[in-house]
């Protein structure tokens, strides 16, 4: 893992817990509102598809879709996560305290996705509450 800048220690705890009982996950990433990498922990033994700046882009986008969805909190309650599925990988960003931002990459079975999926955000509902 490598750190860039100050994470709180349940952010550390939550990427331990991402690539020591996740299998299936390649990248965790934890990133400020404003898209800075706070943390990066890549599986070893992983080749990124995407270089740094595609990664910092996309970073980017899935801030700014966050901030759409915050618009409708009032009314629809809320959000907890998002996954987007591509062909080789899943995607699922996560809000966390603070403006931060979970970000994961996981290859695999759709099925044992999700069940992946859902642990990662009960582990962040019951130790990082919003």
């Amino acid at each position: 893992m490598s750190a860039t800048q100050n994470v709180n220690e349940n952010e550390e705890k939550l990427l331990n817990m991402i690539l020591g009982e996740i299998p299936s996950s390649r990248v965790a990433i934890i990133c400020d509102h404003d898209g800075n990498i706070l943390w990066n922990s890549v599986r070893d033994n992983t080749t990124s598809y995407l270089s740094v700046d595609e990664t910092k882009e996309s970073l980017k986008r899935s801030i700014e879709t966050w901030e759409k969805r915050d618009k409708l909190s009032e009314k629809i309650g809320k959000g907890k996560y998002a996954i987007v599925a591509y062909d080789k990988i899943k995607r699922i960003t996560v809000p966390l305290p603070n403006n931060h931002l979970l970000f994961v990459s996981l290859e695999g079975e759709e099925f044992g996705n999700i069940q992946n999926i859902m642990t990662i955000v009960n582990w962040v509902e019951e130790n990082m509450p919003l």
